[in-house]
């Protein structure tokens, strides 16, 4: 094809016919602009199935990301739950002094377990390189990009504000308990219990007796439902996001 045009040329141009070689010249510009048109026009369509393709595969992380989210937040609030029904039990021996404690097993592993938590920290894997990497914009439904934003911005304001007052209640809790036993009770204190390790009558006592434990036990049960109350959002926030993912990813 290109012989033959220039072929062409090379004729108008020794008949000085310059008309016919103007027109040849025009024809061959308008050649070459459809070729780099119609190659750019392929170019951006596999540029666009790519970004296709990477949406998608970003939506199904986050998918199995927020999955994973609904089952740990689940167990945070469940959690938090037995934590309160602990604290309960605990205070309800402060608020009535001369209620007998009958079943002192109970009574010990609820007071250890008033100080369980650890501090929340997840994995925010697919949505940090979203961000880091600017491709957040290849996620073109706009309203879900909203409801991600305020999604994450709710799951780091729940674990910051987790991981001081409530955590510092509990470590201070913790400090009280490792105070009451001896090194070879200490070590016992954080198994299961059963009746041959019943802690001697004195700590009984001293935890009746502390309005440290009573200050800290009202505070860890008042926080363990109000961040139980936090976790209940947090996973009716993931769990509606997590539909909003998948009916998404069923269009494309």
């Amino acid at each position: 094809m290109i012989s033959i045009f220039r072929r062409l040329r090379k004729s108008f141009l020794e008949q000085s016919q310059a008309r016919k070689y103007l027109m040849y010249a025009v024809g061959e510009i308008l050649l070459v602009v459809i070729g780099i048109l119609i190659a750019l026009q392929i170019n951006s369509w596999a540029v666009h199935q790519d970004n296709l393709k990477l949406e998608k595969s970003y939506l199904e992380a986050m998918r199995f990301e927020i999955s994973d989210d609904i089952k740990f937040y689940t167990g945070v609030k469940d959690s938090l739950l037995n934590q309160k029904t602990y604290a309960q039990n605990i205070l309800y021996f402060f608020e009535n002094p001369i209620a007998k404690i009958k079943d002192s097993i109970s009574f010990i592993n609820d007071f250890r377990n008033c100080s369980d938590g650890e501090n929340l920290i997840r994995p925010q894997v697919t949505w940090k390189e979203l961000q880091s990497t600017g491709r957040l914009s290849l996620i073109r439904n706009k309203r879900l990009v909203k409801q991600l934003f305020e999604y994450y911005t709710i799951l780091d304001q729940f674990a910051a504000d987790f991981n001081k007052f409530p955590m510092d209640q509990r470590y201070a809790y913790r400090k009280i308990q490792h105070a009451l036993f001896n090194s070879e009770e200490h070590i016992e204190f954080f198994e299961d219990w059963n009746q041959e390790q019943i802690p001697r009558q004195f700590i009984y006592t001293a935890i009746r007796s502390d309005p440290q434990v009573f200050d800290l036990t009202k505070s860890i049960l008042i926080s363990s439902l109000v961040q139980s109350r936090y976790a209940q959002n947090t996973l009716d926030l993931a769990i509606s996001l997590l539909q909003d993912i998948d009916r998404e990813l069923e269009d494309q």
